[in-house]
């Protein structure tokens, strides 16, 4: 078939469907899996095992994977294809998230100057600056010898080691401790609280992946059931016919925090109530394009009836109340009931595609869903399926940009890895920042993205190099790094731009004008790039 510009346009549509699949891959099965062994960690009764179900320490190993993992793929699947992508995607990725998270999460953080950490801040930039440093050294000679990608995955365990020691260190050094937080000093019985009158274990767990790698992906209140209009401005107790209409919402209001989605969850943002195994259930909010699950846990029969009869009559039957189903059944159900909910009619049309992956993945990993609690026990078999459909949806990226490439000549596969693809794999990340910001823990959004840029260089790039050259006897794996000398250059440019930020008074603050300068530095990124791609002007790096 000739070349065509419409068939490369309309192949745009499908390396977006790939964008959706892994990211649906990561928080369905992969993200899930890791959370099931920091959890064993954190219960065990080896207080060596117990720190690797630390957050911190969690994020920078085992949980790197859930955040890094459709790059990690890509790379390794770009070895064997013979694409220049896969280098791209993480080179645009590390670019993407220091300019886009940080710049955002500033921008929405509710209180500012916001204040950093300081020795998890200069740690994790100290070792991003290492990355940039080694990652250059390694591409100088426009090939990887076996021994620069033993050295970059042997930099990711001293990375490991340093995280796993922060807390020691700090420790050790009165002057390094921060003062104490308000959440710290909180009664441990804030840990359980009442809905509706019935007492509850209450988690909550937002659907991002690099939430749930780097930081505390679930957090407890206490729950007391109030009314709330749907509007803000309707700050009375609804009437009567407002609430026969559904026009009026019953919330929860969160003592010691607010959620995700702000300090009271509405009831009109309520979408399923999913009973689960072993007493749980699951209430799924989705606001725009936010979802967040609260797991509640009512081991009694009688009172979980009666919660869920409460939930019902508050919510005036809005939202749809299932069992959860791990096989393909469960998925033609949400597809069914999506249609013939009163939901818009884009959200009708959003439903097909998540039901082509939901399918599939239903069909395959069945057996090993963990969010089946009985079934948490086989997360090992949950991870590595995971990985096996993450590394097919990789492979599919890279053909269909292939085949962009074929229809759309000017645009280079590296050009599409830096840019389309790094944007498509990160964009998820920079949405759970957002949310993170919002719930004022934008310290915490930064050091994510400081902390995935880190273990992008060392295991997104090392571990697939060590991979290929293991199989092939440490043969020099050739790279064309065209655009990426000036990639590694943008990298150290915006970790320098970020680090004069915290220098200048106030210090080890950023304020409000610094995220709306990130962002329009990457938008500047973006265009020099196009620019040098369609021969606009020659390249700042030859």
């Amino acid at each position: 078939m000739a070349p065509s510009v419409v068939v490369g346009c309309l192949w745009f549509v499908m390396i977006a469907f790939m964008f959706f699949a892994q990211h649906h891959v990561c928080d369905a099965y992969f993200v899930p899996a890791i959370n099931v062994f920091v959890g064993k960690m954190k219960r065990s009764d080896n207080k060596w095992l117990q720190r690797w179900g630390e957050e911190a320490v969690a994020g920078a190993t085992i949980c790197a994977l859930g955040c890094n993992g459709p790059e990690m793929f890509t790379n390794l699947i770009s070895l064997y294809t013979g694409s220049d992508a896969g280098i791209g995607v993480v080179v645009g990725s590390e670019i993407f998230n220091l300019l886009i998270i940080v710049g955002l999460t500033i921008s929405a953080a509710p209180v500012v100057p916001l204040a950093l950490e300081r020795v998890p801040f200069a740690r994790d930039c100290l070792f991003y600056a290492l990355s940039i440093v080694l990652l250059y050294w390694a591409l100088l000679d426009h090939k990887i010898e076996s021994y620069e990608s033993w050295v970059l995955l042997a930099a990711a365990g001293v990375y490991v080691a340093c995280v796993y020691f922060t807390d020691d260190l700090i420790q050790c050094i009165p002057a390094l401790k921060p003062a104490p937080k308000v959440e710290d000093l909180e009664s441990p019985s804030k840990k359980m609280g009442k809905m509706h009158g019935v007492d509850v274990a209450v988690e909550e767990i937002l659907h991002g992946r690099m939430v749930d790698a780097h930081a505390p992906a679930v957090e407890k209140w206490n729950l007391e059931a109030t009314e709330h209009g749907i509007y803000a401005e309707q700050k009375n107790k609804p009437t009567e016919p407002e609430q026969k209409s559904g026009r009026a919402s019953i919330g929860f209001t969160f003592e010691g925090g607010d959620a995700m989605l702000g300090s009271v969850l509405k009831y009109k943002d309520l979408k399923e109530v999913v009973l689960m195994d072993m007493g749980v259930i699951n209430l799924e909010f989705i606001h725009n394009l936010q979802h967040i699950t609260l797991k509640l846990t009512v081991e009694d029969a009688a009172k979980r009836t009666e919660l869920l009869n409460n939930i019902q009559a508050h919510s005036l039957g809005r939202p749809w109340v299932h069992g959860y189903d791990a096989t393909i059944i469960g998925a033609w159900q949400h597809l069914r009931h999506s249609m013939m909910s009163k939901d818009p009619l884009f959200d009708k049309l959003l439903a097909i595609p998540h039901f082509i992956i939901d399918a599939i993945l239903k069909l395959t990993l069945f057996a090993v869903d963990v969010k089946d609690v009985s079934k948490e026990g086989r997360w090992p078999l949950c991870f590595v399926g995971a990985m096996f459909w993450l590394a097919i949806f990789s492979f599919l990226m890279l053909e269909i940009a292939n085949e962009i490439h074929y229809n759309i000549p000017a645009l280079p596969n590296s050009f599409l890895g830096i840019t389309v693809c790094a944007i498509g794999t990160s964009f998820p990340n920079a949405v759970a920042s957002v949310l993170m910001a919002q719930q004022n823990k934008p310290a915490a959004a930064i050091a994510n993205a400081l902390g995935s840029n880190v273990q992008n260089v060392f295991l997104a790039m090392a571990l697939p190099w060590v991979i290929f050259q293991l199989q092939y006897g440490g043969k020099p794996i050739d790279q064309n790094v065209a655009g990426i000398n000036e990639g590694v250059l943008w990298m150290s440019g915006t970790l320098i731009l970020v680090v004069v930020f915290v220098l200048m008074p106030p210090f080890c603050k950023l304020s409000y004008a610094y995220g709306p300068i990130l962002v329009l530095v990457y938008l500047a990124y973006l265009v020099v790039t196009s620019g040098e791609t369609f021969h606009w002007w020659p390249p700042l790096v030859k």
